[in-house]
């Protein structure tokens, strides 16, 4: 394989970014329309490790202009060639509507490990964790945000990639 991290300067990119055949994708969500030039640029590269987020660091970290920022990204990032990639999406819990009420620390190195598998379609990280169904009804305004977030890219990504793998991550420490 050769792999594409997009997202790698956080916790989990850099865990990933340590295993063999890695890229960084250093394309922000902000200029997404530089991702086909970025593929163009990289044909070698066959995989596709989707880690990134739209959030900030102090005040509200993520409303409507967070939403539609990772949404557009998503949207002509799998407009390009990625989509052909086996493409691997972080997605989280706060879809089934669980919170920080709920902790299972996962350390980021631990967490990695959920990408270099062959398994594909939507599981849980840990796999252990067998809740899968959705629930966002009593959700606060962020959490609600961040879980349709990433449920709209968990929709992108199942109906314009052949070869895909969502994980549901519960926590990295």
């Amino acid at each position: 394989m050769n792999i594409c991290v997009i997202g790698a300067t956080g916790k989990l990119g850099k865990a990933l970014m340590q295993q063999p055949n890695t890229v960084e994708c250093d394309v922000r969500f902000q200029e997404a329309d530089k991702y086909g030039q970025w593929f163009d640029k990289h044909p070698e590269v066959d995989t596709v490790w989707h880690v990134a987020r739209a959030c900030r660091q102090t005040g509200i970290r993520r409303d409507a202009n967070t939403f539609m920022l990772e949404q557009d990204a998503m949207q002509k990032l799998l407009n390009t060639r990625a989509n052909k990639c086996k493409f691997f999406y972080a997605s989280t819990k706060v879809v089934y509507g669980i919170t920080g009420d709920e902790v299972t620390p996962m350390s980021a190195n631990q967490t990695a490990s959920a990408f270099t598998d062959n398994k594909k379609g939507t599981v849980n990280f840990p796999e252990w964790k067998t809740v899968d169904k959705v629930n966002i009804s009593n959700l606060g305004t962020e959490h609600l945000i961040y879980a349709m977030t990433k449920l709209a890219c968990e929709h992108l990504v199942s109906s314009k990639c052949n070869d895909y793998k969502i994980i549901r991550i519960w926590d990295i420490i």
